[in-house]
């Protein structure tokens, strides 16, 4: 009896494992591993994408003048896959540079992960020099004005020219060209055209601004006046009078927020500006609140400081503003260090201070006139 029952107990504990091994089995076999989940091409209209499985990348260049804020692209899987965001479903790419947009492809249970860019195909002309004069650029409006000395022969200069690698320039480099009326330069890159109008003036240059920030290509980092400050923050409003990409923001609390809270370009960042040459500055200001705007202008060591205030006009809100700060005629220091903030008065103090987010962009020293 006592052989029996240990017999049937052994039966029953074979039996078990043999179940459990036979629902491992099924469980395995039921999960594909080796699905393909590589995506097969991307294209925006008849644009086709370059696809870097390796990496997870694609990168697409599209004709200049795309509007980046609905791109509906349409995508080829292999068997069986999908794709999150849907293939022709529209997408905001206006950002891709900075902030590539992830699609994501699924086949039995396995997934890989793309980050997307699409840019805008441009050529640029970056500097332009006729001997010891170097030339200056509006790539907005795509004009570079050169100021040369007086009694240069303009009909015979051969500037030099850097350039978008890999584009094409007309007129060539080296060849001589008659500048007595302005000249068109052309640079043809992807099946595209940019052109750039040319002018000479004899003469003194005069003082330009000086850009001391931009968000882009000029982009000193600001530090933190009692709050966080977003370095790269994507421009909220492209299409008004500052259309760059890139910005800088901070988000001042009305409970916490008293005294300077803003950013600072100081230390490692600070600048070196003569008043007697520079009495103003312009910053591109954004807001949801109106109100004044401070600067604050110091030496090196936080000395010699003057306080400049600019009002954000309450009927542009939620637009950029160009605001003008005065530098006091009396000032003969050399500014060092500038903050920036979005109020310049205490809460409450004259009046309630709001929570709010300021943008600002585009600072820069203007020369006296």
């Amino acid at each position: 009896m006592k052989t029996l029952k240990n017999t049937a107990g052994l039966s029953f504990f074979l039996l078990f494992v043999g179940l459990l091994t036979s629902c491992k089995q099924d469980a395995t076999d039921s999960l594909d591993m080796n699905a393909d989940v590589h995506l097969l091409s991307f294209h925006v209209d008849n644009v086709a994408g370059t696809v870097d499985n390796e990496k997870g990348t694609i990168t697409v260049m599209v004709p200049a003048g795309t509007n980046l804020s609905a791109i509906a692209p349409t995508i080829e899987l292999p068997p069986n896959a999908t794709v999150k965001p849907a293939a022709g479903e529209p997408r905001d790419f206006s950002y891709s540079s900075t902030s590539p947009v992830v699609y994501r492809v699924y086949n039995g249970n396995v997934y890989t992960d793309y980050r997307v860019t699409i840019r805008e195909i441009k050529a640029e002309i970056t500097a332009f020099r006729i001997g010891d004069r170097t030339g200056i650029i509006n790539q907005a409006e795509s004009t570079i004005l050169v100021y040369v000395p007086e009694g240069t022969d303009v009909t015979q200069l051969r500037p030099m020219i850097d350039y978008t690698s890999g584009a094409e320039i007309l007129p060539a480099l080296g060849s001589p060209v008659d500048f007595t009326t302005p000249v068109t330069y052309t640079l043809s890159y992807l099946g595209q055209t940019f052109n750039y109008t040319v002018t000479v003036v004899l003469g003194d240059e005069p003082k330009q601004p000086l850009l001391i920030f931009n968000g882009e290509n000029v982009s000193p980092r600001w530090g933190d006046l009692g709050t966080t400050v977003q370095n790269q923050t994507n421009n909220p409003k492209t299409d008004g009078i500052n259309p760059s990409p890139l910005c800088v923001s901070i988000l001042r609390n009305a409970t916490t927020g008293e005294g300077w809270h803003g950013g600072a370009l100081w230390n490692d960042n600070k600048v070196n500006i003569n008043p007697a040459a520079y009495n103003r500055f312009s910053i591109m200001v954004l807001k949801d609140v109106a109100g004044d705007v401070q600067i604050e202008i110091q030496s090196d060591g936080e000395a010699n400081k003057d306080w400049l205030r600019a009002r954000y006009a309450e009927d542009h809100l939620g637009e950029w503003q160009e605001l003008i700060f005065e530098v006091p005629a009396e000032r003969t220091a050399i500014i060092n260090n500038i903050l920036v903030m979005p109020h310049e008065h205490p809460n409450g103090q004259p009046v309630p201070f709001q929570t709010q987010r300021m943008y600002w962009d585009e600072l820069k020293a203007l020369p006296k006139e």
